[in-house]
This record gives C-alpha cells, sequence and structure tokens, in this order.
C-alpha cells in the first residue's frame, strides 16, 4: 500500500523497537510496512507511537479532537500563515497521489546494513532482503526469503492486522501533521524564490488535546519548505529536554534524540521520502533500555503497474533482485 515516511522504516517507532526486540530475526524482516499517505506522516507515526504512554498532558480528552488553535508567540504571523498553507497543501497531496512504487531501500539499523527490494500494492508492501552488510545473500538466504514471503502471502489476517494499523497510524500522523504551525514558533533562516528555511521552537502557548502531542513541547529544529509546489522538502530535529511517560515512571525519551527527514520529487508531480535518520535513547517500564540507530535511504523509484495483484508485487521484487550462490 502506500507508504508514509513515518510507517516506511523497520525502525521508526521507538515502542515497536521495543517489542520487536524480543521478535526472531526473521519475523522481524517480516514486517511489512503499513501506510497509505506519503511524506512527513512517516515521521509523526514515530511520534504517535510513543506517546501514548505520556499521561501527563496539560489537556485531556478524545485523541480525535481538533487541538486547540493559539496564537504563536513571538512570530511573524505571516510565517505561521505560510506553514499552515503548505502543509495543508501537503496532507491533501499525500491522499490524492495514488501512485505505488518499487524501489530500493538501504537500512542501517543498529550496526547492521540490510538492502531490500521493495514494491507497494494496496494491501501491503513487500520487502524482500537482497544483502546484509555488503554481501549478496547466499542462495540458501535466498531460500528462507522465498519462504517467509510465501508464508506472508498466505495469511490474510496479518496482512488485515496490519492494514488495520496502517489506517489508525495514518490517522494519528495527520493529526500530528495538522498541529505544527499552532505547535511551533517560526524563524526564517533563509529564502529564495523556490524555498524558505524556517527554525521552529515550542510555542509555550500551545495546549495539546492529547498525550500524543505532549513531545512537542521537547522538539526544535528546522523545516524547509519548497514553496512552487507547496511541498515539504526537509524536516530535522532534536528533543531538546527529556520527555517523561507518567512522570517517568513508565519510561522516558532522553534529552538530545535526534531526527532528520527528507522527501523528493521522484518523478515529475510525485514526491516520496528518500532519507531518514532517528537516533533515540530511553526507557520503557523500567526493565528495557532502547536505543534506536536507524537510517534509511531510499532510491530507484518504479511505478508499479495499476491493478497489480500482491502475488505479482511479490514475484516483482524478485525480478529486482540478484540471487547470491553459496
Amino acid at each position: 500500500m502506500k507508504k508514509s515516511w513515518a510507517s516506511r522504516c523497520q525502525a521508526c517507532t521507538y515502542i515497536r523497537a521495543y517489542t520487536e526486540s524480543y521478535m526472531p530475526a526473521q519475523q522481524q524482516n517480516a514486517t511489512t510496512s503499513f501506510a497509505k499517505a506519503t511524506g512527513l506522516l512517516r515521521l509523526f507515526v514515530f511520534v504517535s507511537a510513543v506517546l501514548p504512554w505520556a499521561i501527563t498532558p496539560v489537556a485531556t480528552g478524545a485523541e480525535d479532537e481538533t487541538h486547540v488553535a493559539v496564537p504563536s508567540a513571538g512570530t511573524d504571523a505571516a510565517l505561521t500563515s505560510e506553514v499552515r498553507e503548505i502543509l495543508q497543501h501537503e496532507i491533501k497531496a499525500q491522499d490524492d497521489d495514488k501512485t505505488l512504487w518499487c524501489y530500493r531501500k538501504l537500512l542501517d539499523k543498529d550496526g547492521k546494513r540490510q538492502l531490500f527490494a521493495s514494491c507497494q500494492t494496496e494491501a501491503a508492501e513487500i520487502n524482500r532482503l537482497m544483502a546484509e552488510n555488503g554481501k549478496p545473500l547466499s542462495a540458501q538466504q535466498w531460500q528462507l526469503e522465498d519462504s517467509r514471503i510465501t508464508k506472508l502471502l498466505g495469511n490474510p489476517s496479518q496482512l488485515k492486522k496490519q492494514k488495520q494499523q496502517q489506517l489508525e497510524d495514518e490517522r494519528q500522523a495527520t493529526n500530528l501533521l495538522k498541529m505544527i504551525p499552532e505547535a511551533f514558533v517560526f524563524q526564517q533562516e533563509s529564502r529564495d524564490a523556490d524555498r524558505v528555511k524556517l527554525n521552529f521552537t515550542p510555542n509555550p502557548k500551545f495546549r495539546p488535546s492529547g498525550s500524543s502531542e505532549f513531545v512537542f513541547y521537547h522538539m526544535e529544529g528546522t523545516l524547509t519548505l519548497d514553496l512552487k509546489q507547496k511541498r515539504l522538502v526537509e524536516i530535522s530535529g532534536r528533543l531538546v529536554s527529556e520527555v517523561k511517560f507518567a512522570g517517568g515512571l513508565l519510561g522516558h525519551l532522553d534529552k538530545g534524540g535526534t531526527f532528520f527527514v527528507r522527501q523528493q520529487e521522484v518523478t515529475p508531480g510525485h514526491w516520496e521520502m528518500t532519507r531518514m535518520d532517528v537516533q533515540m535513547n530511553g526507557k520503557v517500564l523500567f526493565f528495557k533500555t532502547i536505543s534506536v540507530r536507524s537510517n534509511e535511504i531510499d532510491t530507484d523509484f518504479h511505478a508499479v503497474p495499476p491493478a497489480t495483484s500482491i502475488q505479482q508485487v511479490a514475484a516483482l521484487t524478485d525480478q529486482t533482485s540478484e540471487r547470491g550462490n553459496d
């Protein structure tokens, strides 16, 4: 299915990294990505997956409720308006773009480098492992990959579960993306005819309506926007203070964690995430220390033909790969 920035990385959520640490390696590799929209939403699924643990937001209420819009303190109102307009267009463009892709995914995670051939369908995304640490898979490893993917295709309940998770991720991520204009104070760093680069810091007057938004109080960074196509190009940031879940009783994210996301126009009018880097440390429930080191680079995008089945997409990942030998 069409993927967001937030959900394309196998290590892009803190809580999921905690869960996956107890899964066998082959089962971790079997995880398919599950989000429909493209672009910035990927990063904010990371946020929305972590923050449900936090029960110390300023305001409480239903997670679906619209946040309280407030003036951005100490910022040019025109910049806030510009950010709002472009991000609204970003969300609409992502929703309107139904293109599915095959591409190469290079993932550096916790000291291991893996290369995948990835292809999307409306039902799921298939990620076929091609190489580890620069070495192509052996014939035996290819057979294991074939068996893993065949098993996945024969498990409709798992695919359905991932689809349901995708819808929830997408909802939360879209809501968080909409909140950026009110959640931050913006200052212009540079501008030309095509792009503007803005610095952002927490808006002290912002009042979150649920726990997933609480992380905005701890985040600052930069935002780069394409002025002509009204798209988000890059966002980078860091946690400027420790994020505590339930006052630290359920865990925390350490100060200094960083993220970087880049989106590019891969074919005329079609934008996709091409890089995401997440460096986060913390602890969950006192027992599990987590150190997320994940850098993903996506290249070589080719559109999937319309009406391609998931079985055909699985075959495409094989066709775009180079099999190794013992």
